[in-house]
């Protein structure tokens, strides 16, 4: 009888053990999975559940914890990102990843913080791989909230020191989605042009409706006529590759200078007319160095049969860097990894990165790049079967992309 009780007591203390050593960490991925920019959010989640699966499979985590994916269909659109958010709660979820569209990203920003007020026991954190409206981690900044790209202050001030030193360009025409982050990108771009080269002429300014225009015809119409010699647009998604489009039909011969053309669509749409013409300024791409080059390669192989290829480094950083600060912490508690976070360092493949403890804004490396055809002599790879790839023509450093923040948080 004592034996068996031993027994039982063996099986049952290996059943306690076996589930403290189990715990799911639910991530909620919320983002725009149907509607115009569907493939953009397709990609994101690729690219989440690919590191996800590397860290299941590195069994680094305490107490052998492991991650799970679970998608919620936010279509672009910040009340249906609320509805979104409240599924994602009622399974658990103990972090949300969104990035694509700012506007979503503040309505998430508050019901979170909002979310952690009220319900202590069991917070959340927001990881924003790709919202780049300054005020997220300047004005409207959340301790809950946590950002893995540059914003667009960033971005653009990197952009135009770039366009600063291009003497042959003598005037731009600037075109954004109507919403915070277009704005952002449009306010951004005229007043650092404006310092940078006052020689320097703004041709033109459109806002437009973002993901409902079908057609950019009258746009590029108007940019043609203009005489502009170079196009700055944050767009992305549909409103990106359709804009590309029109101006490759129409004939219009400028440099284009973007924050996302590297996302799904752009390089193929333009094609061979935009070698040596179409540049980005992004945080990371294949042609950095041997280590991008390596894990673009492991996103092909992992994925053989999509279109698209690696492009958001920022979500293997957020991935990396939440397993760091867990393993630091001991555990997943949201709290507790917020604070392992904070003022965290990690070396990934395009050099050292640091999140900001005064208003949890990563910096990191940023590089202007340009499409070039890519051969086996220039040692670079390309992207969507194209042929053409991207190569680096400025580098900044990330300390020098530190902003002043006026966040204050709560």
């Amino acid at each position: 009888m004592r034996f068996l009780y031993l027994v039982f007591s063996l099986i049952l203390c290996c059943q306690v053990s076996c589930s403290e050593t189990s715990k799911e960490i639910k991530i909620g991925f919320v983002e725009g999975l149907s509607g115009p920019f569907a493939n953009i959010g397709e990609v994101a989640l690729r690219h989440l559940e690919l590191e996800v699966e590397a860290v299941n499979r590195r069994g680094s985590l305490p107490d052998g914890m492991r991650i799970t994916v679970l998608p919620f269909d936010n279509k672009t659109n910040p009340q249906e990102a609320l509805l979104a958010f409240r599924s994602a709660l009622d399974v658990g979820v103990d972090y949300v990843f969104q990035g694509n569209s700012s506007s979503v990203a503040t309505a998430l920003t508050d019901a979170i913080a909002k979310h952690n007020r009220r319900n202590p026991s069991h917070p959340v954190l927001f990881i924003n791989y790709a919202a780049l409206d300054p005020a997220l981690t300047n004005e409207h900044c959340k301790r809950s909230h946590f950002r893995f790209d540059a914003d667009v202050d960033m971005k653009m001030a990197a952009l135009t020191e770039y366009i600063a030193v291009r003497e042959d360009i003598e005037s731009v025409y600037l075109i954004n989605q109507d919403y915070s982050y277009g704005q952002a990108v449009a306010g951004a771009a005229r007043s650092m042009l404006k310092r940078k080269r006052p020689d320097l002429s703004i041709v033109g300014d459109d806002l437009h409706p973002i993901g409902r225009v079908k057609d950019f015809s009258p746009y590029i119409a108007k940019i043609k006529s203009s005489g502009a010699q170079a196009i700055v647009t944050g767009n992305w998604g549909s409103d990106l590759t359709l804009l590309i489009k029109s101006a490759r039909q129409m004939g219009v011969d400028v440099d284009f200078f973007t924050f996302n053309v590297g996302m799904t669509g752009g390089v193929s749409t333009i094609g061979e007319a935009g070698i040596e013409r179409v540049h980005q300024i992004t945080n990371w791409h294949a042609n950095i160095n041997e280590l991008t080059r390596n894990n673009a390669a492991l996103y092909r192989n992992q994925h053989p049969d999509v279109f698209e290829d690696a492009y958001y480094g920022s979500v293997r950083r957020a991935v990396r860097m939440l397993e760091k600060a867990m393993i630091e912490s001991g555990g997943a508690d949201p709290v507790s990894v917020g604070s392992a976070l904070r003022n965290m360092s990690l070396t990934d493949d395009t050099g050292l990165v640091s999140m900001r403890g005064d208003n949890h804004q990563l910096l990191q490396p940023l590089f202007v790049s340009k499409l070039v055809r890519v051969s086996p002599e220039n040692g670079l790879i390309g992207v969507e079967n194209s042929g053409l790839g991207f190569k680096t023509v400025a580098e900044i450093p990330a300390e020098k992309t530190r902003m002043p923040t006026t966040c204050q948080f709560e």
